[in-house]
């Protein structure tokens, strides 16, 4: 029962997602890489510690790592001013979509959002759970979100989507208990591809943020601490569009992105920048 509500609600969304018409004529696969650094000054590091020791949950807060007690807006390599946490995409040509390499056509994968403390691990997060097949139907693509709790104190998690995609959810997470998306939820409250990240917030703890995308493929990198990324399998021998998005400025190659075509057996090398505000 609860796959035939997920496959209604896929076809009941594919107006607002853009439903593609044509597979994207290609001739075989390559792959996209690259490294993302910082053009100008390292955004300073901000502490949370102030707010975490006036709250309730203090002990189990402050008990967390040091990446867990401060703002990971930006994490910025000082020596190479390298920046994590970009998110690194292709998208095909308005009206069509994109060809699946064999690798996923069955995915089995779980993204794990946890909630050891008072942060979420990780922060960005990325994941397709449906993909168009070789017909050019909107399937289900086999991975899942689980999102943890796995601290001794309440936490809840508010999801907040695209409205004309989702309506999102917002569930309550005792101590050592998860979610997950694909099983738990059912109906709008499905997390649906949609152009922006999903945001992530905990009510109990307020500065507690995370960003999750949801794309309809799985040619998609976040960028390493090292700043590097990789998107393999790509679609290759076609014009398609490179985007790039940070969540401490938003677009970073514009919201048009950038025109490349790989080729085939071939990596294209793909370096750039990003300006902190």
């Amino acid at each position: 029962m609860q796959r035939f509500l997920f496959s209604a609600l896929v076809f009941t969304l594919l107006p607002t997602l853009g439903h593609a018409q044509d597979k994207l004529k290609t001739d075989g696969f390559g792959s996209v890489s690259g490294t993302v650094t910082l053009k100008g000054k390292v955004p300073d590091v901000v502490s949370l510690v102030d707010k975490m020791k006036i709250h309730a949950d203090k002990e189990c807060c402050l008990a967390g790592k040091a990446n867990e007690k401060v703002d990971t807006t930006w994490i910025v390599d000082s020596k190479t001013k390298a920046v994590a946490n970009v998110v690194v995409w292709v998208k095909p040509p308005t009206g069509t979509y994109f060809p699946l390499h064999e690798k996923y056509k069955n995915r089995k994968e779980t993204v794990v959002i946890d909630q050891p403390h008072c942060a979420f691990l990780p922060r960005i997060a990325a994941f397709n759970p449906v993909q168009y097949d070789d017909n050019g139907k909107l399937v289900e693509s086999g991975m899942d979100v689980l999102i943890k709790n796995s601290a001794v104190v309440p936490h809840n998690v508010r999801a907040i989507g695209h409205p004309k995609s989702t309506d999102g959810f917002n569930r309550n997470l005792p101590p050592k208990t998860e979610l997950s998306v694909m099983k738990d939820l059912k109906d709008r409250q499905r997390l649906m591809p949609q152009n922006l990240p999903v945001s992530l917030q905990c009510d109990v703890h307020s500065w507690m943020a995370g960003k999750l995308f949801v794309f309809d493929h799985p040619y998609y990198a976040i960028t390493k601490e090292d700043g590097s990324f990789e998107i393999p399998n790509v679609p290759a021998g076609a014009q398609i569009t490179l985007m790039a998005w940070h969540e401490g400025v938003g677009w970073v190659l514009s919201n048009k992105g950038e025109t490349i075509t790989v080729e085939k057996g071939k990596t294209l090398k793909r370096d750039f920048t990003v300006t902190a505000p």
